[in-house]
């Protein structure tokens, strides 16, 4: 077996339609029109796919647990996005594990690639992450 890719990741959420807003929102996901079926059953997953409609996230309605520093969903994006995504967190609400308010400031230099952390408003942790390391480094450092 040879596997090409992650194909979707699950997260619990007690309201599916609200998550997905916010994901549509903050991440620009957009709810996968061939799967739309699957989120006719109650039990069953709302699929958010990218604009490219590939499925990224399946948002089960459950009461969300506790989630661990460890457990976190990482999206890559170009330098361009993850920047364009600091620009705005002054427009939007979102928290860091802390609860408080996430600011430019929270972006990680890991030498080669630049991350930011965050969680959804259920709690799940999140992270944006970009290999575009010298663009990035050169706009946040001037």
């Amino acid at each position: 077996m040879r596997i090409q890719r992650i194909d979707h990741v699950h997260v619990e959420v007690p309201d599916r339609e609200a998550a997905a807003r916010w994901y549509g929102d903050v991440l620009g996901l957009v709810p996968a029109e061939n799967l739309k079926v699957w989120a006719e059953h109650p039990q069953g997953p709302l699929i958010l796919a990218t604009q490219d409609g590939l499925p990224v996230l399946s948002l089960f309605a459950r009461e969300a647990k506790p989630v661990s520093r460890d457990t976190t969903i990482a999206f890559r994006v170009i330098g361009l996005d993850f920047l364009k995504f600091l620009d705005s967190l002054e427009e939007t609400e979102i928290s860091r594990d802390d609860g408080a308010q996430l600011t430019r400031e929270d972006a990680v230099d890991h030498d080669i690639a630049w991350s930011i952390y965050f969680t959804d408003p259920w709690g799940n942790r999140l992270e944006i992450t970009s290999y575009d390391y010298d663009l990035v480094a050169n706009t946040l450092k001037t």
